[in-house]
């Protein structure tokens, strides 16, 4: 059997991306994974269009001179809103993103009423609500942006009252008229999912995109024979753009355990 050991690219505007990272660990162990978070320009999801394709494009510049094989764009608002650019700008390195992988997983489970919730960028899109109903026009959708989730996760508050009180803030029109699914597009909010899942009913079947994202890139790599030999345990190798203190303090809340290689670069071209 052939096998590809170059390593997988992972990018996301700073640490929600490592959510993904985390899975990918668990299901692809042997596989080498370069992660790059653009903690200078964080957040991207309140960044104009024109902005977030740029940024995701040089994100990808940067990944692809480290020689991957893959490019996981761990970013929904890198996805809903850039991932065409970076194909066209990129046709030699495949690219896949969390939106397709949310969606893919969305539709497989057939829901009727499918409440998004994601970043402004991400829902002002419309790009999870346009991708659903061009396989299922009968699926009912609702999309709420959630802006204040990312940094009450960042400020480790996942499991304390401001969370709980900004849940129901946020989801309260869920209780109303409750969907079959949670559609969470953002990678930071699987930190949040045991508060969702108990805010609403345990009937609401929750897709978190990251993991989502994790089982679509292995797929891929079974599916296209990019997958790595089983040899020996896979590598992984930190990159940010800015704040590495910072970044090194919150990565553990994300991945469960500490960083190792880890270092700081420059990636804009201006």
């Amino acid at each position: 059997m052939k096998y590809d050991n170059r390593p997988i690219g992972v990018f996301d505007s700073g640490l929600g991306g490592l959510t993904v990272v985390a899975t990918m660990k668990k299901l692809l162990p042997h596989e080498n994974i370069i992660y790059l978070g653009d903690t200078a320009r964080v957040p991207y999801g309140d960044k104009s269009p024109a902005n977030i394709i740029r940024f995701g494009i040089e994100d990808t510049a940067f990944l692809v001179t480290k020689g991957v094989k893959l490019i996981v764009v761990a970013c929904n608002t890198v996805s809903a809103i850039a991932i065409a650019e970076i194909r066209t700008k990129f046709p030699n390195v495949p690219v896949i993103g969390v939106l397709e992988a949310g969606v893919a997983a969305c539709l497989k489970a057939k829901p009727k009423y499918v409440a998004v919730i994601g970043t402004r960028a991400t829902v002002s899109s419309d790009a999870y609500r346009r991708e659903i109903h061009a396989v299922n026009p009968e699926i009912n959708i609702k999309t709420i942006a959630c802006p204040l989730f990312v940094p009450i996760v960042e400020e480790g508050l996942a499991d304390n009252e401001i969370s709980r009180l900004t849940i129901e803030f946020y989801l309260k029109p869920l209780k109303k008229k409750t969907p079959d699914m949670l559609l969470l597009a953002c990678t930071h909010y699987p930190l949040l999912k045991k508060s969702f899942q108990s805010y609403l009913s345990k009937k609401v079947k929750i897709v978190d995109s990251a993991e989502a994202c994790a089982k679509f890139a292995e797929e891929y790599l079974r599916e296209n024979s990019l997958s790595a030999s089983k040899s020996a345990a896979g590598t992984e190798r930190f990159y940010v753009t800015d704040m590495p203190d910072s970044f090194f303090k919150q990565a553990r809340k994300f991945l469960g355990r500490d960083l190792e290689h880890f270092q700081k670069v420059s990636i804009s071209e201006n």
